[in-house]
């Protein structure tokens, strides 16, 4: 039995990734459908998750033909975003997600006709692509959720989605969207917590040394960290220290420091107007040429060039011309 981590470090560590590569959630379909019914999903590069509000369901990837039975009250998500396919029964015929969707938001839904089988939630959470970071490497294809109960926190957010649903014109609103960020948080949480993983990201989060590692490292980002005095502090020594951070996360200690505090200055920059100084003072470089440089080498354009970018996005935005 795997032992369940530290839920408050947990939450401060996965908590400040999911903050800084901007998550943002949304739910794209909710109906109560009658058998037989069935849709496709098609690639994406964003997680999307089902929750199993009432009956079960299949899902399957066509790619390696297995599917995977979802029960009532379960939550099943795709953290890669691969296509695949969901139905009361495998081998149905299958329509667009988005078609469905679409149906749903017209007021004449699909799979309405016989007797209410299901009653199916939906939900997507975007982020920004122009960042990485470890936690997204290591998810894997397919988290399964089962027997949740009613007085889970996880379920509790579910009801609380739904509640919010009820009471508002459409599927999503601000109240909505934030719980849906929740509910992913939720997810990740459980996941991290009770998954059999020896190895990736969510290693560290349950082998406490290398946890307090990562949480200084996330909380004190500003600080003059050293190897040694990073050691020092979890109680390890350098070369243990080195080694075990490196299998999990594909890094040293110090080298996965530099790179938090570039993707922390890529999202200042792009979605804040503080200056590159307050920016290099805020992340633990010296000046705003150092962070400049730093920049450059790594993301191939300069701060300036991103802010540039921002705001062109954001008056498009603004006007209703779209953007990227």
């Amino acid at each position: 039995m795997t032992q369940r981590i530290n839920q408050a470090t947990q939450f401060d560590v996965l908590g400040d990734v999911l903050e800084t590569l901007r998550f943002h959630g949304s739910i794209f379909f909710r109906s109560m459908l009658a058998a037989p019914w069935g849709m496709s999903l098609d690639i994406t590069q964003f997680p999307r998750f089902h929750i199993a509000l009432s009956g079960g369901f299949f899902i399957g990837m066509d790619e390696d033909k297995k599917t995977v039975e979802v029960g009532e009250m379960d939550i099943i998500m795709l953290p890669t975003g691969n296509a695949h396919w969901i139905a009361d029964r495998p081998g149905r015929k299958l329509v667009s997600s988005a078609e469905a969707g679409s149906a749903c938001e017209l007021g004449n839904p699909f799979f309405q006709n016989g007797k209410i089988t299901n009653n199916l939630m939906c939900g997507i959470v975007n982020y920004d692509t122009d960042l990485a970071h470890p936690l997204l490497l290591h998810l894997p294809e397919i988290i399964h959720i089962p027997h949740i109960k009613h007085d889970s926190p996880i379920w509790r957010i579910v009801e609380m989605i739904g509640e919010e649903q009820n009471s508002s014109v459409g599927l999503n609103g601000p109240i909505t969207d934030r719980l849906t960020e929740v509910l992913f948080l939720k997810l990740i949480q459980e996941y991290a917590a009770t998954a059999d993983v020896s190895s990736g990201f969510f290693n560290v989060l349950r082998d406490k040394r290398l946890l307090k590692a990562l949480g200084l490292l996330h909380q004190q980002t500003s600080a003059s960290w050293s190897i040694d005095k990073l050691a020092e502090e979890v109680g390890m020594s350098r070369a243990t220290l080195v080694r075990h951070f490196r299998e999990s996360v594909g890094m040293a200690p110090m080298e996965y420091l530099s790179q938090w505090r570039l993707l922390k200055s890529h999202t200042m920059l792009k979605y804040s107007n503080e200056s590159l100084d307050r920016i290099a003072g805020r992340i633990g470089y010296s000046s705003a040429q150092t962070l400049g440089n730093a920049f450059k080498r790594h993301y191939g354009y300069t701060p300036a060039s991103l802010r540039q970018k921002a705001s062109k996005t954001q008056m498009a935005l603004i006007k209703g011309d779209g953007g990227i």
